[in-house]
């Protein structure tokens, strides 16, 4: 069995921990390691936080990549859990198929995914729980179980945005969306104020997709654009695959970034030239690839942050009480010298349980590159969140305290049921054990 000692154990570069990463080819191999008492389970390490690292021992399901079972009539497709995202949508799009949540990133694992209970850009039912048919869990004690919402539901519900903690994913069953056409019907929006903003996004529901980019965030200002989208059913191309050019940065590519994520007049004016591109020459039309995956386009992208990473933090804000929020940020931003690479804003409406991301109101995600004053800005982060009430994203969490999360919806049922679930723990993460969950 190989095995590897390394510490880039998260796509944001933020962890400062090392370990020992195991890549077992079967379930036997995999029931061997699970003799240790401390470990967690990964799958193309990929996170921005820590619920996939532990300090002693690591488990990849990498090597357990295959398609189990795929029929092109039904749109019902059977993986393991290494499998990534990628590698089904090369399968499963030449057949007019694609998974109906997409994630930020298809270099994702589908055990991944299903542990963190991944959105996308859906303007309804934007959590993938909504399309897993079946899962195969192998449990820390080595037994297999087979969960749905039908049966084993209890489990089911712990597993699915569970970060791992009941086990892992084996295999599961999902059910994909029928689509006539590779292509989105795409529509940009300028928006130059919060009253634009807000007026926008009550139409949002007329279309499948949506999410919008901040260019400018200031005092009671804001400006950005407002991208919707439509899966284009005129066009019946459902035979063309889909072809990926993404590619590492070069050289030069490299530190024109790397110097933007650190000069705050440079990023103003990286957004400014992509505000202009995107306004006067976007395209109506757009490959479901570029749509949802734009910053796939370089593979190492992450790299550009530095030796210390970046984190992205995400919560969802009720609408009136946005800008207030918004502006404690700007104002903490500028006083600190700090500044978010990326910021992104989306409409959402959803319902969950347990730690899962969910809410009301307008998701907020920002890429904050990590300097001396992190710790700061964690404190600053967590208290902002404690006194609003603000639900955080776990899944891509590295910030958030146990001060925070015990005042959380769900956080006592969840570790209530993981207890009841698996009382003598061995699966344990960083983020489990900040978190005392």
């Amino acid at each position: 069995m190989d095995s590897k000692i390394t510490s880039n154990l998260n796509w944001g570069r933020n962890s400062n921990i090392t370990s020992k990463i195991f890549f077992p080819k079967n379930i036997q191999e995999i029931n061997k390691l699970i003799k240790k008492k401390n470990f967690i389970f990964a799958g193309n390490q990929r996170s921005f936080g820590d619920n996939s690292i532990n300090s002693k021992s690591i488990i990849s399901t990498k090597n357990l990549n295959k398609i189990l079972f795929f029929n092109n009539k039904s749109g019902i497709i059977s993986v393991e859990s290494g499998i990534l995202l990628s590698q089904i949508l090369k399968v499963v799009s030449a057949d007019g198929w694609i998974l109906p949540v997409m994630p930020g990133s298809k270099y994702v694992s589908v055990g991944g995914i299903i542990a963190n209970n991944v959105i996308g850009k859906n303007s309804i039912k934007n959590q993938l729980k909504f399309h897993i048919l079946e899962i195969t869990l192998i449990g820390q004690n080595g037994k297999i179980i087979k969960c749905s919402k039908k049966y084993n539901k209890k489990i089911f519900d712990l597993t699915v945005g569970g970060f791992g903690l009941t086990g892992s994913v084996i295999s599961a069953k999902l059910k994909l969306k029928k689509i006539k056409s590779p292509l989105i019907l795409q529509k940009i929006i300028n928006f130059d104020s919060y009253n634009k903003f807000f007026e926008l996004i009550k139409k949002v529901k007329k279309f499948e997709y949506n999410v919008s980019w901040i260019r400018y965030l200031g005092k009671n200002k804001i400006s950005g654009l407002l991208y919707l989208g439509n899966h284009d059913s005129q066009t019946n191309q459902t035979n063309l695959p889909v072809s990926y050019k993404d590619k590492k940065l070069n050289f030069l590519y490299f530190y024109l970034l790397r110097a933007f994520t650190q000069n705050f007049f440079l990023i103003k004016v990286l957004n400014s030239l992509f505000f202009f591109h995107k306004k006067y020459f976007y395209k109506k039309k757009i490959h479901w690839n570029d749509f949802f995956f734009p910053q796939d386009k370089y593979l190492d992208f992450n790299k550009i942050y530095g030796k210390d990473g970046f984190i992205q933090f995400q919560f969802c804000s009720p609408e009136k009480k946005l800008i207030k929020i918004l502006n404690e940020i700007d104002y903490y931003f500028k006083k600190n010298k700090l500044h978010s690479t990326f910021i992104i804003l989306k409409k959402i409406e959803e319902k969950g349980r347990y730690l899962n991301f969910y809410g009301k109101g307008i998701s907020v995600s920002m890429d904050v590159p990590v300097n001396k004053g992190f710790r700061e800005f964690k404190d600053f982060l967590n208290k902002l969140c404690l006194k609003n009430k603000l639900r955080m994203n776990l899944s891509k969490d590295i910030i958030a305290s146990h001060d925070y999360i015990k005042k959380l919806g769900g956080y006592t049922d969840f570790k209530k049921d993981l207890y009841n679930f698996n009382k003598k723990r061995k699966l344990n993460s960083i983020f489990s054990s900040r978190l005392k969950i």
